[in-house]
């Protein structure tokens, strides 16, 4: 087999938590692409040389090294064998080359080795604001919905979502550090992958565009894509999107407010990816995220119950002599 069968594959790229899912079951509808029904990690991972394990756990990465005929070979089959089209129709050889649609955040990671597969995919860079992106990374771990390596070894717990390299300086920080973390070394890898590339290979696209303005959004993707912006999208796009397989939460404006103060503490570190990002947007004429922290934004501080006990810890005895804890009684937050 070669990779004959497969005309300019779509790769959807992005941190965890983008919207990439959303992204991936819209573009599904298209009467144009094929899919395998959904994220590729066992197709890739079920060979041992590109398997977490066989690396120490080292990270999901993948690069040209992992790369070799064999591998090049198994994987066309594997994917081959499980194309489908958006009416669930299997592949059938004698169809011809095909545009195959692929998607899955750990492909951040791994764009070199996707390179190597595919040397004439296409790329779908998919930014959202980190504010809401990383709150929802937070959600996702707070969900316990995506344990993607349960018991990793070196980090005593679990771990959710991709494994980026030096995953281990996280060990022992607070959440929204590991959120940021994972945001920042997803976008940055992307960024730094993409910029190898021909700019005709790949397209930004803002998460919000897509929300607010999905029928423009879409089409102008399938333009660059070069495939039809079908009745199958135009229907879908007309109406009201539906939520993706994998919300954890009823989408809402502003749903970030709930870890204000978690992800203000981690704003200066989001910066210098932010404006690479920001730079990018703005050289394809989309909207700019804000760089500026929204402080009219910020949560009224909590007051206690009774003003007359202020200033007393809040894992103490409460004074009024109830003997339960401060917190527990007149210091409870209201």
């Amino acid at each position: 087999m070669n990779s004959s069968c497969f005309d300019r594959p779509i790769i959807i790229l992005s941190a965890p938590r983008s919207g990439s899912t959303l992204m991936f079951e819209i573009l599904s509808h298209s009467q144009s692409l094929w899919t395998i029904g959904g994220e590729s990690h066992h197709v890739i991972e079920k060979h041992r040389q590109l398997n977490i394990t066989h690396k120490n756990f080292e990270s999901n990465a993948l690069d040209e090294t992992d790369w070799d005929e064999s591998i090049h070979q198994a994987l066309l089959a594997d994917f081959q064998q499980q194309l489908k089209d958006h009416q669930q129709q299997a592949y059938r050889p004698d169809m011809g080359p095909i545009r195959f649609l692929e998607k899955t955040p750990k492909n951040s990671l791994r764009i070199p080795f996707l390179n190597k597969l595919f040397p004439d995919a296409l790329f779908i860079y998919l930014v959202r604001d980190p504010k809401e992106n990383i709150n929802s990374i937070m959600q996702a771990w707070q969900s316990q919905r995506f344990r993607t390596y349960p018991g990793l070894p070196g980090w005593n717990g679990d771990w959710s979502l991709l494994l980026p390299k030096q995953w281990q300086t996280m060990k022992g920080k607070p959440l929204q550090q590991v959120a940021c973390f994972q945001w920042q070394q997803a976008n940055q890898s992307i960024i730094d992958a993409l910029s190898q590339l021909p700019r005709s290979r790949w397209k930004i696209v803002n998460y919000r565009q897509l929300i607010n303005n999905p029928t423009a959004t879409v089409k102008q993707i399938c333009e660059h894509l070069e495939i039809p912006f079908d009745s199958s999208l135009q229907t879908l796009c007309s109406g009201e999107l539906p939520y993706s397989r994998y919300t954890v939460t009823k989408p809402k404006l502003n749903k970030w407010l709930l870890h204000y103060r978690e992800i203000e503490s981690i704003w200066p570190q989001v910066q210098p990816t932010l404006l690479q990002i920001n730079q990018l947007l703005k050289q394809s004429g989309q909207q700019e995220f804000d760089t500026r922290w929204p402080d009219e934004l910020a949560p009224a501080a909590p007051q206690v119950n009774n003003d007359k006990y202020a200033g007393t810890p809040r894992n103490a005895p409460c004074p009024c002599g109830s003997n339960k804890r401060f917190k527990q009684c007149h210091g409870q937050l209201t």
